[in-house]
């Protein structure tokens, strides 16, 4: 195969399709018809001798082993070209565009905020996508490419990933603010042996409790299952018992006002911190890194998020 056989578009229209899952919507994404799209994506196949993805009416694209390797490595020659592109030209225009970062359910609320207010600060023109999942779901697409950045918890982080260590997230227990327990300055996990639990079922948080509980050799007497953070808070503002997280809200009250103890949890576990990781594989691209340096300065130092509220 020749060089001349590939060309910079058709790998940017084959990213598209793959990432879409359909030649309609990447031709929208594109700004192109769809027989544009449809046109190129067969020069590249006959290009490359090889079938990328499979094509069935009304139900999308599905990719080839063969075509699930050259999204990948299509994505990063992409990334590369638009680095060598602004550092050969000495360009440095404002960065637009569009960065995908996924985000756990129980971070998102309390970490993300000071990283887009930066963003929205420095680099206007950049759009931030965020996707809202469980950790484990968007660490392949990280790897891959297809999400960005994830923020996420590093305990169990895959070797596919590189990640900068932004903020510690120490387990924290919420309690009625009457409760005997909140007189104290720390609470230790065999003084909730006998107590009521709202357990979390969200993850990681559920995980990360029953690993605490297990270490202590505690039984949890789980009194009610909350699928939300802040219904938990709710019960636990209704003296129906404690529950655990990692979050860090600023208020110390529950939806409905009911006032709230939030104390410093002895788990004997290694203290987590909150980070932002990306491809071992790829080279973050100007818009990746410029969203990797504002996270750093929005939590320098694993300090509080920074920035006006």
């Amino acid at each position: 195969m020749h060089l001349t056989n590939l060309n910079l578009r058709q790998l940017e229209y084959f990213v598209a399709i793959a990432d879409a899952g359909s030649i309609a919507l990447a031709a929208t994404h594109l700004h192109v018809s769809q027989s544009a799209v449809a046109a190129t994506l067969t020069a590249l196949e006959r290009a490359l001798d090889v079938q990328l993805c499979t094509r069935r009416r009304s139900h999308g694209i599905t990719l080839t082993s063969s075509g699930r390797l050259l999204r990948e490595r299509a994505r990063e020659l992409l990334h590369e070209t638009a680095d060598i592109e602004q550092e050969v030209s000495g360009r440095r225009a404002p960065l637009s565009g569009t960065v995908v970062v996924g985000c756990g359910e129980e971070l998102a609320p309390t970490v993300l905020p000071p990283i887009l207010q930066d963003l929205a600060v420095v680099h206007p023109a950049l759009t931030i996508e965020v996707e809202i999942a469980l950790e484990e779901s968007f660490w392949p697409r990280v790897a891959t490419g297809e999400v960005d950045l994830a923020v996420s918890l590093d305990h169990r982080l895959p070797a596919e990933l590189t990640s900068v260590r932004l903020k510690p997230m120490p387990v924290q227990v919420v309690l009625p603010r009457a409760h005997p327990l909140a007189a104290k300055e720390r609470v230790e996990m065999r003084d909730l042996a006998d107590e009521d639990f709202i357990m979390l079922t969200t993850e990681p948080g559920a995980t990360h409790a029953y690993s605490m509980f297990n270490r202590a050799g505690i039984k949890p007497r789980i009194a009610f299952r909350s699928p939300t953070f802040e219904l938990a808070r709710s019960l636990v503002g209704r003296g129906l018992g404690y529950t655990i997280h990692i979050q860090q809200p600023a208020g110390d009250t529950s939806y409905e006002g009911c006032p709230l103890a939030v104390r410093p949890l002895e788990t004997g576990l290694p203290l987590e911190y909150v980070t932002v990781a990306w491809s071992a594989r790829i080279r973050p691209s100007p818009r990746t890194q410029a969203v990797i340096d504002a996270a750093r300065r929005a939590w320098p130092e694993g300090g509080t998020g920074t920035g006006t509220l």
